[in-house]
């Protein structure tokens, strides 16, 4: 029987470690809109490896306080996001289409995002969660919820016997898989990209995702000017801010398109492989 091009990363599994050797890891970080969800998930079909997308957690508990009426963005409202983080129930399916080793690949690979068990893969990526989604994200205790819950799915430096390393690796993108998340990865990139050009992608993103341009309130200077204030909030924050790891790559996304940036860093990883 072949097996199902899809698999599910589900919180409630059980791991335990081994002497085996971990599973091959690539971090890839950057700010909003720099391409980093789309291209670790085309690394990962490209390579065979697992992914997990970080950003959907902090989105995921950004929609939640919204649909209660709460303002992540008001600091006396820290405690409710951080008991709303404790105790969501988030879980991923990503759908790899066909594995292949070209950078002609068919579909890109889509994630399904499940809060309490309802897709809200669409309703996680409108312009009201981005606009909130870095405040929820400066919480501490917040952070601390998602990272337990990203590390239970698999995301250590243990070997994880289990569905997610039925793969060859792990790719994971972020804003802090470098430096906290991941910090022996073996493969770390930062992904940049001029405010201009991330803005116009995230323009297209919020459209495909169901927002009306022509309503007056989605231009692509509000978009660069939004994406620039969360820029400085992800750098600035106390707990784990956005920052380039030392031993990371930078790679500027500004004149590629997805695919040769994907082709850059699965060539990378590659030539790293082989040294191993």
């Amino acid at each position: 029987m072949p097996l199902l091009p899809s698999f599910r990363l589900l919180l409630s599994r059980t791991y335990f470690t081994s002497a085996k050797k971990r599973p091959f890891q690539v971090a890839i970080d950057g700010p909003a809109a720099s391409g980093k969800s789309t291209t670790a998930k085309m690394v990962a079909q490209r390579l065979g490896f697992d992914y997990i997308d970080t950003g959907a957690f902090y989105r995921c508990v950004t929609l939640a306080a919204l649909s209660k009426g709460i303002n992540p963005s008001d600091p006396s409202n820290t405690g409710k996001i951080a008991s709303i983080a404790g105790e969501a129930q988030i879980s991923l399916e990503t759908v790899f289409p066909e594995r292949t080793t070209s950078s002609a690949s068919a579909s890109p690979p889509t994630t399904r995002v499940y809060l309490d068990s309802i897709d809200v893969s669409s309703e996680i990526r409108t312009a009201q969660v981005s606009k909130h989604v870095s405040a929820t994200a400066a919480i501490g205790a917040v952070r601390e919820a998602v990272l337990h819950k990203v590390r239970s799915i698999g995301a250590n430096d243990d070997f994880a016997e289990g569905a997610a390393t039925a793969r060859d690796g792990l790719v994971m993108d972020g804003r802090d898989i470098g430096t906290v998340v991941l910090p022996n990865a073996d493969l770390k990139i930062f992904l940049v990209a001029n405010s201009q050009v991330r803005a116009e992608r995230r323009l297209q993103e919020l459209i495909k995702n169901g927002a009306d341009p022509a309503s007056g309130v989605l231009q692509v200077e509000d978009v660069r000017k939004d994406l620039e204030q969360r820029d400085e909030l992800d750098r600035t924050r106390k707990v784990s801010p956005l920052k380039k790891a030392p031993d990371a790559v930078e790679l500027d996304t500004s004149g590629l398109t997805i695919e040769g940036q994907v082709d850059i860093i699965v060539s990378t990883v590659k030539g790293l492989q082989s040294r191993q």
